[in-house]
């Protein structure tokens, strides 16, 4: 069995962070308003709560299992149109309606991690909006999800983040980003050096990567701050250059960062992925100086 990042570890509880994560996320959904506007163009609370849910027995991860063991894995999803169908059909629901619907989106996830245990089901490759991966890392990707829309929620009725969102959002961002980069056939050791939750992952021309805490001192290509302007850089929320300017996010050895500049050309669905690739190349000025 090939290393498949934190899906494969030993020392990390995947199903324990992601079910925490959504029981973080669900306490902050509890009681917000749900017509406050969002910093995303369009969508109120509602609109990101509405398609979290799962309605109908249908979901963003009813859609990926559809695919395991089909071609269609290898499709990427495109979720918008599913998104704003769902908040079009569910657009009056009551709170209770949107809370119930993220409860069996939560539970959703739970059964499946019930029964990933075995390689051949945790392993194998799902359809997602950035291309195949396996499914144990899809889920995961959902804490990284979870945690940006976290941020969106408070930004727009003034609530606090549980710590738990980010720091499972930090470290799903990095096991994510390290897949895509094993995809890829990058060789590539890479910090994502968030203060509260400091990973760093190894990407291998094999396909296979790990993923580790970083202890001590980092060393190596790496991106270092809080996990807040790391999680709102990665999605496209903030402005990375903005942000290396004020120094609320520092960048190390960039040329080894810029290694993981194929992500960004392959993969289409990539959050921020736009705003990510002018960052690089106007950081790639900056520091060639």
């Amino acid at each position: 069995m090939s290393d498949s990042g934190l899906a494969t570890s030993t020392s990390y509880d995947l199903p324990g962070a992601v079910t925490s994560a959504w029981d973080a996320f669900i306490d902050l959904a509890e009681g917000v308003d749900l017509a406050a506007r969002t910093r995303l163009d369009g969508w109120t609370v509602r609109d990101v709560l509405l398609h979290l849910g799962t309605w109908d027995e249908e979901s963003s991860l009813s859609a990926a299992l559809a695919t395991r063991g089909t071609p269609a894995a290898d499709v990427p999803l495109a979720p918008d149109t599913v998104n704003a169908a769902m908040i079009q059909a569910h657009g009056d629901a009551t709170a209770d309606e949107i809370l119930a619907a993220l409860r069996a989106s939560r539970d959703a996830v739970v059964e499946v991690l019930a029964s990933a245990g075995d390689p051949e089901v945790g392993l194998a490759p799902v359809a997602s909006q950035l291309g195949p991966i396996p499914l144990l890392t899809l889920v995961h990707a959902g804490c990284y999800e979870l945690a940006v829309h976290a941020l969106d929620l408070a930004d727009a009725v003034d609530a606090t983040v549980d710590p738990v969102l980010l720091r499972s959002g930090v470290a799903a961002l990095t096991d994510t980003t390290g897949c895509l980069a094993a995809r890829e056939g990058i060789d590539a050791t890479i910090g994502i050096n968030a203060d509260e939750a400091p990973w760093s992952f190894t990407s291998r021309s094999d396909g296979g990567w790990t993923v580790d805490r970083i202890e001590g001192s980092a060393h190596g290509p790496r991106v270092s701050g809080r996990a807040e302007d790391v999680l709102e850089a990665s999605a496209g929320r903030a402005d990375p250059v903005r942000l290396v300017t004020l120094r609320h996010l520092k960048v190390k050895h960039l040329g080894g960062l810029l290694a993981l500049t194929p992500i960004i050309d392959q993969v289409p669905g990539l959050p921020g992925g736009r705003g990510l690739k002018a960052a690089a190349k106007t950081l790639g000025g900056l520091f060639s100086h």
